[in-house]
């Protein structure tokens, strides 16, 4: 409601307003200038081809950045990733733990697992597997929390690919098969590949053919790249050649050769030393030293260490019956190669180069051998426990995150049986407040109903004994003193039958059927009288959304509105309008009357009452007026 004040408030207000627009535009202008350098170096960075250009530029957008910055953690990711591009492994390491931090300063979980993801690729890099799957754990975890499934399936896939890297094959398929299950087809085609691939891996290292050959055309089917595809179709040709059928094995390895659109250096190799030494397996007379030596010399040239490593495998095995120096010669190449690289292999080579050489040459060997194998073995042991280990060690640090502590089975089942208890107990006390809380609620909309249906039927019957015996006996009297009384008497009495008369028809009964907004309106156009009605949105307005009590309301406090119109302001001139908003149905009133001061107009004239009639519905009503200004009203009513 609109009051007028004794000091001049408009002139302290402007001066006051003043004042902050001021110290407001300069405070907005710095955000802006702050946020619009952020945007533009980022922006920029995006143009720039350079790693090292690109940090650079990224560094001047952190400069203007705050923590809450919403582009911040983006601009670490990007600093990461170039930094690892450059081998920069401590700066990447270092702003992973950045990016953390803010995906943590403002609760963005998404954002803290992007950062263990990045510091697990980190890993990958310097060769800490144990690392890679702890980084990765927690990425897989921090997703599913959020429910982005689809990152946690890519992230158990590298937890996968981690423990395959140092032979935990048992777990690396449980995590292959558990990445399926999260993965979307749609969107993860590749890593749907990638862990079927891996799944065959393992299937054809414990010696299930039939199955890895399965999971190695599930591989293809999902395959995204050309490159993959020749992969895949290679793998399902080593499988066919362990099952014994060397002309389909050769047939494959042959048609693979024929891509020379998209071969590459490393895959031709790879292809040519497979078809060689499958020919070889099918036939020990084959002519395919050549095919040996030109893959040999193809991954020498490119420095494809893993290829070296197959190729002097597979020379060894063609060169040990038919040139045994020859064998041992490439059993030492080997043995050089697989040196502080890959133990497992450099106990194959050791191995082989054993069988090869006279036993007073390999003392050395076999003791390194036994030696390496013990340790290996131990590894292997190791390697089985190691990524349970940090499962549970996180699993443990949740828990301590989340304040539980490490139970008995006993304890563990005393307390579930406890909490289920205390969610029946809980439960049956929440529906105990609910339903008193509806019945509270039910009943005291029961009481505000009848509240209002009772002060309806009051009016009602008030009107109606008005009508029936005031207004009446009023005329009784004018009749019989019609012949003496003088005329001003009785044109004071026919002021107050027509007065009665009024009273009786504003507080007669209101039927609130169908033909509720056509009475209403009509009633309205009636009182109004001499004063112009203007109506707008009153057709559009469905009735039979609203309940009996607040037709009557609505009805009730237009009626007394128009009323202290007639009575009070002359107005020439009477606006409603009807609109919906919000679910609410809100009516606006204006008249051209002289209006008065809310204080003047607010005594004896009803005006309280209107709010409370509305009130009594849970609306809402607003007064504005100002003498010789006219008399403005704006009602709210909840459908």
């Amino acid at each position: 409601m609109n009051t007028s004040r004794s000091i001049n408030w408009p002139v302290f207000i402007l001066f006051f307003s003043l004042i902050s627009c001021n110290k407001n535009f300069q405070e907005e202008d710095n955000t802006e200038i702050r946020n619009d350098s952020v945007t533009f170096y980022f922006e920029k960075s995006k143009e720039i081809s350079e790693s090292r250009q690109i940090i650079e530029t990224i560094n001047k957008s952190i400069s203007f950045a705050n923590q809450q910055d919403t582009l911040l953690p983006l601009l670490y990711d990007y600093k990461i990733y170039y930094h690892t591009r450059l081998k920069e492994y401590d700066s990447s390491s270092l702003f992973a733990e950045k990016l953390i931090n803010s995906g943590r300063l403002n609760e963005d979980t998404s954002w803290i697992a992007m950062g263990y993801y990045r510091k697990g690729k980190i890993q990958f890099y310097l060769g800490d597997q144990e690392e890679v799957f702890r980084n990765s754990y927690k990425s897989r975890q921090l997703y599913l929390a959020v429910g982005d499934s689809s990152k946690a399936g890519r992230r158990t896939l590298e937890m996968a690919n981690s423990q395959s890297r140092i032979s935990d094959y048992h777990g690396a398929q449980e995590n292959a098969i558990e990445a399926l299950r999260l993965l979307d087809e749609k969107e993860d085609s590749a890593y749907i590949s990638s862990a079927h691939n891996l799944v065959a891996m393992v299937y054809r290292n414990q010696g299930f053919l039939e199955d890895a050959l399965r999971e190695y055309n599930e591989a293809l089917k999902f395959a995204v790249k050309k490159k993959d595809n020749l992969t895949y179709l290679n793998n399902i040709a080593l499988i066919t050649r362990d099952q014994g059928n060397y002309a389909k094995a050769i047939n494959s390895f042959q048609d693979l050769l024929t891509q020379k659109q998209i071969l590459d250096k490393e895959s031709e190799a790879r292809y040519l030393d497979n078809l060689a030494y499958t020919k070889w397996l099918q036939d020990s007379t084959a002519k395919v030293e050549s095919d040996f030596l030109k893959a040999l010399n193809i991954r020498r040239e490119i420095n494809d260490k893993s290829g070296l490593d197959a190729s002097y495998t597979h020379l060894v095995e063609f060169y040990r019956n038919s040139n045994k120096n020859e064998a041992i010669k490439y059993a030492k190449r080997w043995l050089k190669l697989t040196k502080n690289s890959s133990v497992q292999a450099e106990l194959e080579a050791l191995e082989k180069y054993i069988e090869l050489a006279p036993a007073s040459q390999s003392n050395t060997e076999v003791k390194h051998y036994i030696k390496l194998n013990d340790s290996v073995n131990q590894a292997n042991l190791v390697a089985k426990n190691t990524f349970a280990k940090i499962r549970f060690d996180e699993e443990q640090k949740q828990k301590e995150i989340l304040g539980l502590e490490a139970l008995t089975a006993k304890q563990t089942l005393e307390t579930q049986n406890l909490r289920e208890r205390s969610i029946i107990i809980s439960a049956l006390a929440l529906l105990g407040i609910l339903g008193g809380s509806f019945m509270l609620y039910y009943f005291r909309q029961k009481h505000r109903k009848e509240k209002i249906q009772e002060v309806h039927k009051t009016e009602s019957r008030i009107s109606k004994k008005i009508h029936d015996e005031l207004a009446n006996d009023i005329y009784n009297i004018m009749s019989r003193l019609e012949m003496i009384a003088s005329k001003d008497d009785l044109d004071k009495l026919e002021r107050i039958y027509t007065q009665t008369r009024d009273i009786s028809r504003e507080n007669s009964e209101i039927a609130t059927d169908e033909d509720f907004g056509e009475m209403l309106i009509i009633n309205l156009s009636h009182i109004s009288g001499n004063s112009r009605l203007i109506l707008k949105g009153e057709k559009s307005v469905n009735w039979e959304k609203f309940s009996e009590e607040k037709k009557i309301v609505i009805y009730r406090v237009l009626q007394e509105l128009m009323v202290n119109m007639k009575k009070h302001s002359e107005a020439k001139f009477v606006a409603l309008n009807f609109f919906h908003e919000d679910k609410k149905l809100k009516i606006s009133y204006s008249d051209t009357g002289k209006g008065a001061s809310l204080e003047e107009i607010k005594v004896g004239n009803g005006l309280q009452n209107v709010e409370n009639r509305i009130l009594s519905v849970k609306g809402l009503i607003t007064f504005e007026t100002k003498q010789g200004e006219g008399f403005k009203a704006k009602i709210q009513i909840p459908e």
